[in-house]
């Protein structure tokens, strides 16, 4: 009797262990479920903020291995360009050059330190200084390698051909500060750039003396005045080929613009074996140069260009394209405003950290392009010019004079133009 009671006992015990088990269960089943209706509904645990959900879009990187940076496109240079469109330039004839301005971001960034080191970087898409680097001697390697295509084909023509990327580095005399002598021996050795000072008086003409000289007279000026800054970073940049097979001219002929207007232009065509890709959006050729470089041209969209460059197959193509001068000044704070959409904002500030370049306190005030880009039935010449403007952020400011309208004053409205007239007059006494 006492076993039969004993297993009576434990079998109660286990029924009971098995249903609050299971009541255990169903209680975090049904606090699993209500948890996860809130996180996806959002109306229940208000304790978790949107910054903490929301992921964080990664800066754009140099990625190698990618089909476009074997094509020379970048995630920076496409969304440069992108970005100059958003700022009104889709409906306008224009020309920009990314590897220009990415080369004057390089000078500023071989002498930033810290957090403005590392958003300079992230913005141009490099993971290193040493991969930011390595970019620039692979410009070197192409402007060298232009030079000895010519060398090894004897029968080519160079006639005046150049390709030049070159970089200069201004210090104004007359404000206190002076480069670093590593920033100026890196600068030489491997950015190849000239390093001059300048008086305020002077520093303007220097300055664009050396890019007129440099861009061989396309862009006679890019600074208007640099009296006051204190250094001025500047990449310019050269080419100058004739097309592999000449063009012949075909006169003029009516071009349809963006907008549906009919215009004049002068053409020109030529027929030959050339890089293709059409689809149903697109459609591109490429047109060799002397030297190594060529010129794409797209119809319609021109979205996944590198893509379809992968795609392209020689073909026969006749190829009629307008001749045309295009010249556009990139001088009103739109480098600096795509920096900052980048992320890239401390080197644009008081807190800019470039005591690697400089022994006083410096931050970009300004950074200008201008591209110039003609072509015609022998070739394409074409120059950028890139200025990154710095400025002192601890030079000394003359003492303000102190207007304060704190008592009856009056006021006048006078025209402008040579002989002003009074428009308008008052008081304000009470």
């Amino acid at each position: 009797m006492k076993k039969l009671l004993c297993l009576l006992l434990c079998a109660a015990i286990c029924i009971g262990c098995f249903a609050g088990c299971q009541e255990i269960e169903e209680l975090i089943d049904e606090f699993s479920s209500r948890n996860t209706d809130a996180v996806g509904t959002g109306e229940e645990n208000p304790t978790e903020t949107a910054a903490e959900t929301q992921p964080v879009e990664p800066l754009p990187t140099y990625d190698e291995s990618s089909d476009g940076k074997s094509l020379g496109f970048t995630s920076f240079d496409n969304l440069l360009i992108d970005y100059l469109k958003q700022r009104g330039l889709e409906d306008e004839n224009f020309a920009v050059s990314p590897l220009s301005f990415k080369a004057a971001l390089v000078l500023a960034a071989l002498g930033a330190e810290g957090d403005t080191l590392q958003q300079l970087l992230a913005a141009m898409g490099f993971a290193s200084r040493d991969a930011m680097l390595d970019w620039y001697a692979d410009v070197l390697k192409g402007v060298d390698s232009f030079d000895e295509y010519f060398e090894k084909n004897t029968l080519a023509d160079r006639g005046g051909a150049a390709y030049e990327v070159v970089n200069s580095v201004w210090k104004n005399k007359g404000l206190p500060g002076e480069f670093t002598e590593e920033y100026l021996t890196q600068a030489s050795e491997l950015l190849r750039a000239f390093c001059d000072d300048a008086s305020p008086e002077r520093l303007t003409n220097a300055i664009n003396s050396w890019i007129n000289e440099k861009t061989h007279g396309l862009i006679p000026a890019l600074i208007e005045d640099a009296s006051e800054a204190s250094v001025v970073l500047v990449n310019a940049l050269y080419l100058k080929a004739a097309w592999e097979t000449p063009f012949s001219k075909t006169g003029t002929d009516v071009f349809t613009t963006a907008s549906g207007d009919k215009v004049d232009k002068s053409f020109m065509r030529v027929t030959d074996r050339f890089r293709y890709y059409e689809d149903d959006e697109s459609q591109l050729v490429v047109i060799p140069l002397q030297g190594g470089a060529s010129m794409v041209f797209v119809l319609g969209s021109d979205t996944r260009l590198a893509e379809k460059l992968n795609r392209t197959t020689y073909q026969r193509v006749e190829v009629t394209v307008p001749m045309f001068d295009i010249e556009t000044a990139l001088d009103q704070g739109e480098l600096c405003d795509f920096l900052r959409s980048l992320g890239c904002a401390k080197p644009l500030t008081p807190e800019a950290e470039f005591g690697a370049m400089f022994t006083e306190s410096l931050c970009i005030g300004d950074i200008i392009q201008k591209a110039k880009v003609h072509i015609d039935e022998d070739g394409l010449e074409a120059a950028a010019a890139t200025a990154v403007v710095a400025y002192g952020t601890t030079a000394v400011q003359p003492e303000a004079k102190i207007f304060r309208a704190d008592r009856a004053f009056s006021y006048y409205i006078i025209n402008g133009g040579s002989s002003p007239e009074l428009l308008f007059w008052g008081q304000i006494v009470n």
